[in-house]
């Protein structure tokens, strides 16, 4: 089952203390992701600047366009009949859900520069030539395409509508894409959350926010759900000028919860650090990931935790594409 809970800050943060790595960059829209229109329900989201990805020092340096266009294998005949480019047109993607108990909801909002009628046109030529892969749905005036295969290894439909030249729109659930798009322009239900989104860092690749009522109580494991439950709210994300960095900080509910968050987050960075050392000794590729968990330091200060971390940009490009 799709569940978009593991896409929240919360599931990125806890991966984080294991390890997880991430590189991303982003220098343009400014207040980009305040300005994507979220459900009214959002209570945790993760936007991503794909364009300032791909345009960022550090990508042109690495070729990272040419490799993307290699992984993807472009129909560049298919692409230029939709008049559709990914690495062109694409801006942002945001993942956005209520959380809590409605852990299968979520909307997936791609913002940019689109050619709706071709799109339109060409799913709905996909849909006659291959019904059994795609069927359509009608919403008012928009046409809602269901299918299997929008991702690899997708296990579950995914609902998309083309609303816009500059928005599409996606879900797991039909009533929810149809719900959200009726109801956009509508406020954030949740004072706090919205708050928060305002404060959100412009200049970051991936940027981040929830509040503790998204937080999937039932999913938590029993050893982590005290100091889960202990948190009240995270913002932060990664960025990349020349380097990678990355700022994250946990709001607590006590002086108390922060103190027992930094340990267990020390604890969870130190047994990184040991399998990425293994890992790293026989696959030299991982070293920018033990040079990351490595760089990475928390502090506690009152009712907050702040987690940092910084990694050169070179050491990335020598470990992937070797020193010249």
């Amino acid at each position: 089952m799709f569940k978009f809970w593991r896409f929240t800050p919360v599931a990125l943060v806890l991966a984080l203390a294991v390890g997880s790595f991430a590189i991303s960059y982003a220098q343009e829209s400014r207040q980009e992701a305040s300005k994507v229109q979220l459900p009214a329900d959002t209570q945790a989201l993760i936007h991503l600047n794909f364009r300032a990805m791909i345009d960022s020092p550090l990508a042109k340096k690495m070729g990272i366009e040419k490799e993307i266009i290699k992984a993807l294998d472009f129909d560049i005949e298919f692409i230029a009949e939709i008049g559709f480019d990914p690495l062109k047109d694409i801006d942002s993607i945001t993942i956005a859900a209520p959380g809590g108990g409605d852990m299968e909801k979520g909307l997936i909002i791609v913002a940019g520069k689109f050619k709706a009628d071709k799109l339109v046109a060409k799913a709905n030529e996909e849909a006659k030539n291959n019904e059994d892969k795609v069927k359509i749905h009608k919403a008012g005036d928009k046409t809602i395409f269901e299918s299997k295969d929008f991702f690899p290894d997708q296990q579950v439909p995914m609902f998309m509508m083309i609303a816009s030249n500059s928005t599409i729109l996606a879900s797991t659930q039909k009533e929810y894409l149809e719900k959200a798009f009726a109801n956009s322009g509508s406020k954030l239900a949740n004072k706090d959350f919205s708050a928060l989104v305002e404060k959100l860092d412009p200049d970051l690749a991936i940027s981040m926010v929830t509040v503790s009522s998204a937080f999937p109580s039932k999913a938590i494991p029993e050893p982590y759900k005290a100091i889960i439950e202990g948190i009240d709210s995270i913002i932060g994300g990664i960025g990349i000028d020349e380097d990678v960095t990355l700022q994250i900080n946990v709001f607590t509910k006590d002086e108390d919860s922060s103190k027992k968050l930094k340990e267990t987050m020390d604890q969870g960075m130190a047994q990184a650090l040991g399998f990425l050392g293994l890992m790293a000794a026989q696959e030299k590729e991982l070293t920018p990931v033990l040079e990351f968990v490595k760089s990475m330091k928390t502090s506690s200060k009152a009712k907050m935790l702040s987690l940092e971390g910084k990694l050169p940009g070179k050491m990335i490009k020598d470990a992937i594409l070797g020193s010249k």
